[in-house]
């Protein structure tokens, strides 16, 4: 899970880099369409199916065109925001998730688990509050990429009830294939051809958002999810470090409280989730 991390921040430098110059879309289709071949090659090999179960396709396509908006957002506010503050308020998604459940799975969060998701969102509270008095113009950015985290959490409770019955690699390939094929409808509008340095970071995003994927799986099931989970949230931990060192962002100390206020709901729900065996997560 620590090298899923470190993939997946490498993913998020790719895409900071690469959409300086491209759109967010195009760096999206280049992810993905580099993710589907290489997972089509991983799942030939294992002899995976591509299409699922035939009762589990309309959640594998919900999943998948979820998962696409997510992605997109996501993209697009770390190249709008600070690269920390886009890639924590998606990981928001275990928050939604909770609250998602609740609604529409009839499930019952507890007392504990009520009590984590308002620690979250005071979290997010300190995070955004200062920065959007500060800028207002950051205030579409940061709605997004809150967007982006529900959007990422439909995806997740879309697959509640088939994940034990579908591959994860049918389940990755899904959202690879609608995310191609999403954004495929995009470039005759606003294509560009990625010079050099954004060709090498579009390699960097295909490249660490696949072998995060892999080894947030192996994770998974090689281990406790509850032992885990904790670690996913390296990667936002990485991403300000990166902002700080590499683009000269700055963080507040409220804007840390708020950033750890948020690590604590989200690696709190993901354990207690994961304890009920109900925790899932097949990274960005």
């Amino acid at each position: 899970m620590i090298q899923a991390s470190i993939a997946f921040s490498v993913m998020v430098i790719g895409v900071k880099t690469a959409t300086a110059a491209l759109p967010a879309l195009e760096v999206v289709f280049f992810r993905s369409l580099l993710g589907s071949l290489m997972m089509a090659a991983l799942m030939m090999r294992k002899k995976v199916s591509f299409f699922g179960h035939a009762e589990d396709r309309k959640l594998l396509f919900l999943r998948g065109a979820s998962g696409f908006l997510a992605l997109t957002l996501h993209f697009y506010t770390i190249s709008i925001l600070p690269m920390g503050t886009a890639v924590i308020l998606n990981y928001t998604g275990p928050i939604f998730v909770a609250i998602l459940a609740t609604l529409f799975l009839g499930e019952r969060p507890g007392i504990f688990l009520g009590g984590m998701v308002l620690v979250a969102f005071s979290g997010v509270y300190l995070l955004i509050g200062p920065a959007f008095r500060v800028d207002p113009s950051q205030g579409m950015g940061i709605f997004l990429a809150i967007l982006s985290g529900l959007f990422a959490a439909v995806a997740v409770t879309s697959i509640r009830s088939i994940r034990r019955r579908e591959s994860p690699m049918t389940i990755i390939f899904a959202f690879t294939a609608i995310s191609t094929v999403g954004s495929l409808l995009y470039l005759p509008f606003g294509f560009r051809w990625p010079p050099l340095k954004e060709g090498i970071a579009l390699g960097l995003v295909a490249l660490g958002s696949f072998y995060g994927q892999l080894w947030m799986t192996i994770a998974y099931r090689r281990a406790p999810a509850s032992l885990v989970s904790p670690f996913a949230y390296l990667t936002p931990l990485l991403c300000f470090l990166y902002g700080l060192v590499f683009w000269g962002e700055k963080l507040t100390r409220l804007n840390a409280a708020g950033a750890a206020l948020i690590l604590l709901g989200g690696i709190s729900i993901s354990v207690y989730e994961s304890r009920r065996g109900k925790a899932e997560s097949l990274g960005p």
